[in-house]
């Protein structure tokens, strides 16, 4: 997994090194936010007793200006995933965690203090971990599921914030489009709604 984070971030660089404008109006900076994840499944019964899960989101970012009102703003994100299924009392949570790496471009709206922009760009996330916990009836407990799951998830980001001074607000919706599940018999791929607040340091 680290080589792979390694390779997108070395492209990434790359591609900020042939940009002319690179030394120019160059900002990174940090986002933090919460993720309000779920999943689509192929198995009728769990999409019906399926919810939204909470989870946490965190990382860098770096925009870098190609053109005027368009930058290259890839990132690199701790982000929490997952699914939960209810049904009454009892309910099992899949808690699945990923090193992300949007890779996005912004167009940047003018305006006075307060600036529009929209996001929009492929991700590749790098399973971290994945657990179940879980609750039937009184028997209760955890479980590591991360052999089960699919070591990449591919997904597309997209979404739109303000920028007001060198901080921004956020929302974007990540959609999975491989299938993260090993069991050839289950489809599950991701569905995460996510609010971010940054704050970025340059020109």
């Amino acid at each position: 997994m680290k080589f792979r984070v390694g390779a997108i971030l070395a492209a990434v660089a790359m591609f900020v090194a042939a940009s002319p404008t690179y030394a120019q109006g160059v900002i990174v900076g940090a986002k933090v936010g919460v993720n309000f994840a779920s999943a689509s499944v192929s198995d009728e019964e769990e999409e019906e007793f399926s919810t939204n899960k909470t989870g946490f989101v965190a990382g860098g970012f770096i925009d870098v200006p190609v053109a005027p009102q368009f930058s290259f703003a890839p990132e690199v994100l701790f982000s929490q995933k997952g699914n939960r299924l209810e049904d009454g009392d009892n309910f099992i949570s899949v808690n699945l965690t990923q090193v992300q790496v949007p890779v996005l471009f912004k167009a940047n709206f003018s305006g006075g203090s307060v600036r529009p922009f929209v996001v929009a760009g492929p991700a590749f996330g790098f399973t971290a971990s994945a657990k179940t916990k879980f609750d039937f009836d009184g028997d209760a407990g955890e479980e590591d599921v991360k052999d089960t799951v699919e070591p990449v998830e591919f997904s597309l980001v997209f979404g739109g914030g303000v920028k007001f001074g060198q901080a921004s607000l956020e929302v974007r919706y990540d959609l999975g489009l491989n299938d993260l599940s090993k069991d050839d018999d289950d489809e599950v791929k991701t569905r995460t709604w996510s609010i971010l607040f940054g704050f970025g340091f340059g020109k």
